[in-house]
């Protein structure tokens, strides 16, 4: 790289852009004295400082620059790698070509607002990830741009140090793509942006405005790149969206701490990040447990007694469309009792007619949810009783005045009159009292005949109100119908909710209540969507009225396939109108080898599955070892050749949680290290855990560890196992008493190794 023509260009372009970072941010935390002090010691290092005056004047000119805390914070972490590639442009109707350097964030020369650096979100950036060399074009504020690119180069630079470069072509780029998936797993989720490929790239910045399904197999970046499509969006949507308005969905919090490094270098600190259950419980404020489906796949797995087939059964139908109709005619059926058709009458006045008030709550106000219904009809009321209530007084006023002018004219005996006069005055300020009186609560006791529904307790009477339940479940097999009413029933009276009923839950509560305003999202991206049901998305989409949604998942790892989709159809057809739909087949995780024998177990599944492509990577074929005892001394034994290697993370991965439990006990006395993952505790470098929590993370060697349940030719075991073996970067072990425990008896010899 020191003989590169370019070399000491580049070095002087990277010493630039570092102090002209330097001196923004001393600017914004500096006096201008010690500014001065810093930009003139900045300047006396620039080695090209005589050669170049227009740098000087760039730096001088950002001491004026104001920004952000979040710009600033930006700057500051982005230092150590300012750009990761550069392309050189000539623009059609420009008379010479143009040097563009691409980051992170972009960053611009004050006074000729031309970047110093072009974020990679930009139009033009889009030319680095899908353009060639020669004719290219890029479309930009409804405008297409014609020019040619004649260099694209890619830029190593580590803690701020040009480490490398290369200028791309085809054969480069796969080089610069190897070198990459390379590395061991440690920070390479947060350089993702360096190496989009092209199929990535369209994922990333597909139409923004209609929602989007990504189906991607098995290590073909989709999290990643949903991130970036998210951090893309904000860039491209600045203006109308805020990073808070944006909710990431995650199937749990472990995920939610692998993606959060990431976050940040994308701009994306402040989009809210949970899993459905949580935000669910958070939205209608639960105060009881949720059963989730992986305690009931667990149960399923560990549980022989268990009543599988009507538990099963349950879970899956409370998440269909099916179920989603029942809920759809219980809210028709409540909606019967706030529908109030008596007169708003006080003190003998009609102050609103009882037919008008009931088209309000069906007519206008018919899209808003029921009690806000509710609370606009109140405040007419009240508004109403205001005008009217002057209107009332003055009626009885008026009335008792003019009998008061008769009494006092008309009759003639003193005594009769003074008598009369006297019965008047008390009668008009009994009356106007009266009025006064019932005037104070009159609102409230009418607004009392509307229900006070609480949407847990409204939930619970659906299955309580036997006949109304026998009604709304006609269609449904009695004994399924009993085993469903009986299990929730139970399941309630213990303080404890099924992750099933939270959709119905959510859904209630956004056409009681609404969701509330900090409760709301603009943008809605799910990760793991294979695992959600139908109801769980359909209520998402009611619940913030939005289509934009990001929807990533591989239907191949959908190990919660008794409840979640079974296709990406029923999200098209059903839920959102017209919705972009994607693949990502190539996989960038693992070697060919390992990603072959997984590709194998994919065409023992009953769905018609499309098999991940690999993207050209080599290493050690998958290597199956026959365990002594508890397989931890085999364990042993492979581990310090692996960390000879350069490796750093480690995962033992188990079929249940039983079994990551007893191996983490078996291994409690030894020297090894490694932690028992729960769903929630902090990701480390060495992790025992169960195939369903494995889901979205990846780990330079897997060992799969056979225990007391061995895997079966069952769909369900295919899948954990298909997920399990696609999450190492370089080498899969699987530990056990014979090759069979992993099912691969059914697979090619030639797949894999026994030693």
């Amino acid at each position: 790289m020191n003989n590169h023509p370019d070399y000491k260009n580049e070095l002087e372009r990277l010493d630039f852009t570092k102090a002209y970072m330097d001196t923004l941010i001393a600017a914004q935390e500096s006096d201008q004295t010690a500014l001065k002090e810093k930009q003139a010691d900045a300047l006396q290092k620039l080695s090209f400082k005589d050669s170049s005056l227009r740098y000087q004047e760039m730096l001088a000119h950002a001491s004026f620059m104001k920004m952000s805390k979040e710009q600033l914070e930006n700057l500051k972490r982005l230092r150590k790698k300012p750009y990761f590639a550069r392309i050189n442009f000539h623009r059609k109707e420009k008379t010479e070509e143009e040097i563009f350097y691409i980051g992170k964030v972009s960053l611009f020369d004050r006074e000729t607002q031309m970047p110093i650096i072009l974020d990679w979100r930009s139009p033009l950036a889009n030319v680095y990830y899908e353009g060639r060399l020669g004719a290219v074009t890029y479309d930009a504020h409804g405008e297409t741009y014609e020019g040619n690119v004649s260099l694209k180069r890619q830029y190593t630079i580590e803690d701020g140090e040009l480490k490398d470069f290369r200028d791309i072509d085809l054969t480069t780029k796969d080089e610069l793509l190897q070198d990459s998936l390379a590395q061991n797993s440690e920070g390479r989720l947060s350089e993702i942006v360096s190496t989009i490929q092209e199929e990535q790239n369209q994922v990333i910045r597909a139409n923004l405005r209609k929602p989007i399904i990504v189906q991607g197999a098995a290590g073909s970046g989709k999290t990643t790149i949903a991130l970036h499509r998210i951090s893309y969006f904000l860039y491209s949507m600045k203006e109308i969206f805020k990073p808070e308005e944006m909710l990431i969905l995650a199937p749990n919090q472990l995920f939610i701490q692998y993606i959060s490094e990431v976050l940040p270098e994308l701009g994306v600190q402040k989009a809210r990040q949970t899993t459905y259950a949580d935000y669910v419980t958070q939205v209608i404020n639960l105060k009881h447990s949720v059963i989730t489906q992986h305690e009931t796949l667990m149960r399923m797995l560990e549980d022989e007694n268990d009543e599988k087939p009507l538990s099963l059964w349950t879970a899956e139908f409370k998440g269909s469309p099916n179920y989603k109709r029942v809920v759809d005619k219980y809210l028709e059926h409540l909606k019967k009792s706030y529908l109030i058709d008596e007169d708003f009458v006080v003190a003998g006045f009609k102050v609103k007619n009882g037919k008008n008030i009931k088209r309000l709550f069906l007519t206008d106000f018919s899209y808003f949810p029921y009690q806000v219904r509710v609370n606009k009809i109140k405040a007419i009321l009240q508004s109403e009783l205001r005008r009217k209530k002057k209107i009332m007084l003055k009626k009885i006023a008026d009335k008792y005045d003019r009998e008061l002018d008769r009494a006092l004219f008309d009759i003639k005996d003193p005594d009769k009159r003074r008598v009369r006069v006297s019965f008047l005055l008390t009668k008009k300020e009994e009356k106007l009292a009266q009025i006064n009186r019932e005037a104070r609560g009159a609102v409230k006791r009418y607004m009392d005949q509307y229900p006070r529904l609480k949407v847990l307790e409204t939930y619970r009477a659906l299955f309580e109100k036997e006949a109304l339940y026998e009604k709304l479940m006609t269609n449904l097999p009695q004994q399924e119908r009993n085993f469903m009413k009986e299990e929730t029933l139970k399941v309630l009276s213990a303080k404890k909710v099924h992750a099933e009923d939270l959709a119905a839950l959510l859904y209630l509560k956004t056409f009681l209540y609404g969701i509330d305003k900090d409760d709301q999202a603009k943008k809605v991206i799910i990760d793991e969507a294979q695992d959600y049901s139908y109801f769980e998305i359909y209520s998402l989409r009611k619940a913030f009225q939005t289509e934009l949604f990001t929807i990533v998942g591989d239907l191949a790892q959908g190990i919660y396939r008794y409840r979640g989709l079974k296709n990406w159809d029923v999200l098209k057809d059903g839920i959102f109108t017209e919705p972009s739909y994607l693949t990502l087949q190539k996989t960038y995780r693992t070697t060919v080898e390992i990603m072959e024998l997984a590709n194998q177990l994919l065409a023992l599944m009953p769905d018609d599955l499309p098999k991940a492509e690999p993207v050209v990577r080599h290493g050690n074929r998958p290597l199956f070892i026959k365990k002594n005892g508890t397989g931890i001394s085999q364990l042993k034994n492979k581990l310090p050749s692996e960390i000879g290697k350069g490796m750093k993370s480690f995962a033992v991965v188990t079929k249940t949680r039983k079994e990551a439990e007893a191996l983490h006990e078996d291994m409690s006395g030894t020297d090894l290290g490694f932690e028992l993952m729960d769903g929630k505790n902090e990701m480390g470098d060495r992790m025992i855990l169960p195939a369903y929590l494995a889901k979205g993370l990846e780990f330079d060697v897997i060992f799969l560890m056979s225990g007391s349940s061995p895997y079966k030719l069952e769909e369900l075991d295919l899948k954990m196992l298909y997920v399990s073996m696609t999450r190492p970067l370089h080498r899969l072990y699987m530990i056990g008493d014979s090759p069979e425990e992993f099912l691969l008896h059914k697979v090619k010899s030639d797949y894999y190794d026994i030693e």
